[in-house]
């Protein structure tokens, strides 16, 4: 009797070049998912910096203190005090850092509200420098999108 060579499959080759399609197609979709959940990390920790400096100001009013924020030297954490009690501190994302060259290193409130200080806090991003603008009198900030 004859053997049937009727087998129906795919061969080493074409396992191959499926097998190298798809590595190259799921590295592409990881490859920029990582790049937008930066992006998002980014943006949540300039908005949660944002709400951190408004809370600061809010607390400065109401309890009628000075109050103060003030970053590491490395630049990846700050703090919020008032009479040398820590009210909290936040730790930047492992992608941002406080520029060495940046004109403010931290933040002073007065009582009524109004900021001390006020000018340029330079960020290092992996992409770009983001810049958080900080102004005369009653203490409004602004960072670029």
């Amino acid at each position: 009797m004859k053997a049937s060579s009727n087998e129906k499959g795919f061969t080493l080759i074409e396992m191959l070049v499926v097998l190298s399609i798809m590595m190259i197609i799921t590295s592409s979709v990881i490859f920029v998912s990582i790049a937008r959940l930066e992006e998002m990390e980014e943006k949540r920790f300039f908005k949660q910096f944002h709400l951190d400096v408004q809370r600061m100001q809010m607390i400065a009013i109401s309890k009628g203190n000075y109050m103060y924020l003030t970053f590491n030297k490395e630049g990846t954490k700050y703090k919020v005090e008032h009479n040398n009690v820590l009210l909290y501190e936040n730790h930047l994302p492992s992608t941002i850092r406080l520029s060495g060259d940046s004109q403010l290193k931290g933040l002073t409130y007065h009582p009524n509200g109004a900021i001390l200080q006020f000018g340029l806090m330079r960020f290092e991003t992996k992409k770009e420098n983001k810049r958080v603008f900080f102004y005369i009198g009653q203490g409004r900030m602004n960072y670029e999108e």
